[in-house]
């Protein structure tokens, strides 16, 4: 099966600066529960040279920082993907998992969304079970020059008893550093190769 329509994106409190373009400095707009933060790009890479490095469990696995176990469940269609994530945190944070559904939205604008499904997998040992992260990558050409204008959104309540006021005021520097984790990764000839698929966890696909 081919994998450009099986999500595997990137948020969870990821975890400093881009050097193509520098990001417009994160926005925060509040929002009842988790503020919304907002981070803009342009990253030196074409939109369907990205689109796999955000979809591809090999790929993220390699530049996303943190990572412990991913782990795809299920597709249940062409679109979207269902994905166990287990990730190591930053101070003052324990580890987290979270079991979210990502989507991939066609079109101009390419839309990446993902939506927390917490209880659609049983709780595991050792980690706090993340209960709400909403978010989404919009992916654009940007004309003339073979790069992709990203904008970047997220939303997380870590859970655990973090207050959020103090979830909220780490998640700036986190977008900030993976979205510089992803363009180092893209910038990198030596990377692996991840053209072949991978089963999802029930062998569906």
């Amino acid at each position: 099966m081919r994998w450009p329509h099986n999500l595997l994106l990137i948020s969870l409190l990821s975890v400093a600066g881009l050097s193509a373009q520098a990001a417009d400095p994160v926005t925060r707009t509040a929002m009842p529960g988790p503020d919304q933060f907002e981070l803009r790009a342009v990253l030196p890479v074409s939109l369907d040279a990205l689109l796999p490095v955000l979809e591809q469990p090999c790929h993220v696995r390699q530049w996303m920082p943190g990572v412990e176990t991913l782990t795809i469940l299920k597709r249940p269609s062409a679109t979207q993907t269902l994905v166990y994530m287990a990730r190591q945190a930053p101070w003052p944070l324990s580890g987290r998992d979270a079991v979210t559904l990502f989507e991939r939205h066609p079109g101009e604008p390419v839309v990446l969304t993902m939506q927390g499904e917490p209880e659609a997998w049983p709780r595991q040992p050792g980690h706090v079970r993340v209960p709400f992260t909403e978010g989404s990558w919009t992916l654009q050409t940007e004309p003339g020059n073979g790069s992709t204008r990203v904008v970047y959104r997220q939303r997380v309540n870590p859970g655990g008893g973090i207050p959020q006021w103090l979830a909220d005021r780490f998640a700036p520097g986190h977008m900030e550093a993976a979205l510089a984790a992803l363009e180092n990764y893209v910038r990198n000839p030596q990377r692996t190769d991840c053209t072949a698929a991978e089963p999802a966890r029930n062998g569906a696909g």
